[in-house]
């Protein structure tokens, strides 16, 4: 079996999504990679290299707003369906990634991203300030497309920019979160969410 740096790399995610960080050993990763804990040394001569490696791939990369969601929308209307689609694309790319077929618990995919989420929180090197980073990139990407609405008068215009981008996050973040236990994240769900509280904002 011929083993490349990015296969290694998709393996090692769906073992660190599905297994705690502690458990998931070299000998571990090396066999669903169809390599010996040398040949997988060969490549990440150290765990955390490759766990860092997979997370700056896989969770800083993907959620990376500049790669995951198209910036020109002439509305906030086309701004949402934007937002949507972007979501979509992502959750279709990670189930094709975390969807081995092999699902003993049960859970959804969405539920092993998060798993893979706290572990990072937890075993990334100096991570807090890269996780709001990230975080503030959404919001600032929401607070644009808010802004130009309000200023194009599309909605209200005594609106808080800051609060209306909070609403519109943490109605993502919350229902992706929740049904994450569930089936995952029904964006049919989110896109009504959304348009509700988008409904309240206009002018």
């Amino acid at each position: 079996m011929i083993t490349n740096r990015e296969e290694v790399l998709e393996n090692a995610l769906r073992v660190f999504a599905k297994m705690n960080y502690e458990k998931a050993s070299q000998v571990v990763i090396g066999k669903a990679c169809g390599l010996s804990k040398a040949g997988l040394v060969y490549y990440f001569p150290f765990k955390l290299d490759l766990f860092v490696a997979v997370v700056d791939k896989y969770v800083f990369g993907m959620q990376a707003v500049a790669n995951k969601f198209r910036s020109e929308t002439a509305s906030l209307s086309e701004f949402i369906d934007s937002y949507i689609a972007g979501v979509e694309q992502t959750m279709r790319r990670l189930l094709s990634l975390l969807d081995d077929g092999n699902n003993p618990a049960g859970c959804s995919i969405n539920f092993y991203y998060y798993h893979l989420l706290m572990q990072v929180r937890l075993y990334y090197p100096d991570v807090e300030q890269k996780i709001a980073d990230l975080f503030r990139q959404d919001y600032e990407f929401w607070k644009s497309a808010i802004q130009s609405a309000k200023d194009n008068g599309e909605i209200r215009s005594d609106l808080d920019i800051e609060g209306a981008a909070m609403m519109f996050r943490q109605a993502f973040f919350g229902l992706s979160f929740e049904q994450s236990f569930l089936k995952g994240l029904d964006t049919r769900r989110l896109a009504k969410e959304l348009r509700f509280i988008y409904s309240l904002l206009k002018a």
